[in-house]
């Protein structure tokens, strides 16, 4: 709390807006099956696709993604990249800001020679992985895109 209190308003306005989108995004991953709120992730494309911005803050990308992680971080690291994913990518739908939302899976052998397969997500924005880094070893099966509009840009519905 004291750290809270130290921050700038606006950062502080940020790491609100990130817990109240990283609780919302635990609810629907924990309490419904996916097929009932995948659509709220946006137009899905197969495989990993990026968009061209009409629109892209980077200072704005960069806030954000820290308030995520911050938030994450100050709860245990509570949330799932899923989470993460979800809750940054709505803050920054909100800023007029496009991205696109990567489900990718990678299939390996445990220590005991069991497969195993791990499921990861991550954001990109203007050709730029920007939160749930890896090593490029997961295989992207989909990605959800949000499209923003220039008239969008600065307001925040």
């Amino acid at each position: 709390m004291r750290q809270f209190r130290r921050l700038t308003p606006d950062r502080r306005h940020l790491v609100l807006e990130a817990a109240t989108g990283l609780a919302l995004a635990w609810l629907l991953v924990r309490g419904f099956p996916f097929r009932y709120w995948c659509s709220l992730l946006g137009e899905r494309a197969a495989g990993e696709v990026d968009l061209h911005p009409l629109y892209s803050d980077q200072q704005a990308t960069r806030e954000i993604c820290w308030a995520v992680t911050a938030v994450n971080r100050a709860t245990g690291d509570h949330f799932t990249c899923l989470m993460l994913a979800m809750a940054a990518q709505r803050m920054l739908s909100r800023r007029g800001i496009s991205s696109s939302l990567v489900l990718g899976t990678l299939t390996e052998r445990d220590e005991i020679g069991k497969l195993v397969i791990k499921a990861h997500a991550w954001l990109r924005v203007d050709g730029e992985l920007v939160l749930g880094h890896h090593d490029g070893r997961f295989a992207a099966l989909s990605s959800y895109l949000r499209r923003s509009t220039p008239s969008v840009r600065g307001k925040t519905p």
